[in-house]
């Protein structure tokens, strides 16, 4: 059956050649995407919508500082093409950044993932972290699952059931929005992944500003008393996920060969 999907590249520029480069590969690769407007955070905070609030405590009390403009750009970028996608009733959305390269075999695998049933899938990750091996896709890809968050946000795929799970929380914002992902074990987002990777990253050419001049803002006092008992809720929270979900994890191990092509994974 043919699934509804929309493919969206995230640029603050469309007409940048990479922004161009990366519509004609996935085109090539049976995959019509289209360029959704990034947020730009570079000249102030980007105003929220209904629904929308900055969690400014709780940023203080876990990473010791607010968001930046540019950092909070970038995380409105990807909810927001996440709930046009929600909106307009797709079944699945794939969220590229513009300083993404794929590779030969991304369209392939995309497809592949579609039919699984899987709230969201990485399709590159910036940290190397043990996994399950669950099935092969296509070639030598295949379907991992692992047990801690991969870090970065430059290509993924979500179903319905994954955009609605990360809309709901993700409306209350704390932190960058590839955090949010990796603490996938607060909203019982259920995140797979690929390997090899079939995308990678090209260092410095993403016009979606990641981060700016750190905020003036310091932790208060209470911020820091309860710094850690809130971490410990956090890793609590990790844990009893670990320990509902042990048949998941179990065979998790690091990956014997390369999985990638982007130079800051590790």
């Amino acid at each position: 059956m043919q699934k509804k999907c929309i493919c969206w590249v995230i640029s603050l520029n469309s007409e940048s050649e990479n922004a161009q480069k990366l519509l004609a590969d996935l085109l090539r690769q049976g995959l019509d995407a289209e360029i959704f407007p990034a947020i730009d955070g570079r000249v102030g905070m980007p105003a929220l919508e209904g629904g929308e609030q900055i969690r400014g405590n709780l940023a203080m009390v876990r990473h010791g500082k607010r968001l930046t403009a540019s950092e909070l750009g970038c995380y409105l970028s990807h909810l927001r093409a996440i709930k046009a996608a929600y909106r307009d009733g797709y079944e699945y959305v794939c969220v590229i950044e513009d300083d993404v390269v794929i590779e030969n075999r991304f369209g392939d695998v995309y497809r592949s993932v579609l039919d699984k049933g899987l709230d969201m899938v990485r399709l590159m990750s910036l940290r190397i972290r043990k996994r399950t091996v669950l099935e092969s896709l296509v070639g030598e890809h295949r379907l991992v699952r692992p047990e801690r968050g991969g870090l970065g946000t430059q290509a993924y795929v979500l179903n319905r059931v994954g955009m609605r799970k990360f809309i709901d929380y993700a409306q209350n914002i704390y932190e960058p929005v590839d955090k949010v992902f990796d603490h996938f074990f607060l909203f019982d987002l259920k995140v797979f992944a690929v390997e090899p990777h079939v995308a990678y990253e090209l260092v410095h050419e993403t016009s979606v500003a990641k981060s700016s001049n750190t905020a003036a803002d310091k932790p208060l006092l209470w911020h820091r008393v309860v710094f850690h008992p809130v971490k410990l809720w956090f890793s609590l929270r990790r844990h009893a996920y670990r320990f509902r979900h042990w048949r998941d994890f179990r065979n998790a191990a690091m990956p014997e060969h390369e999985v990638g092509r982007t130079e800051r994974a590790r």
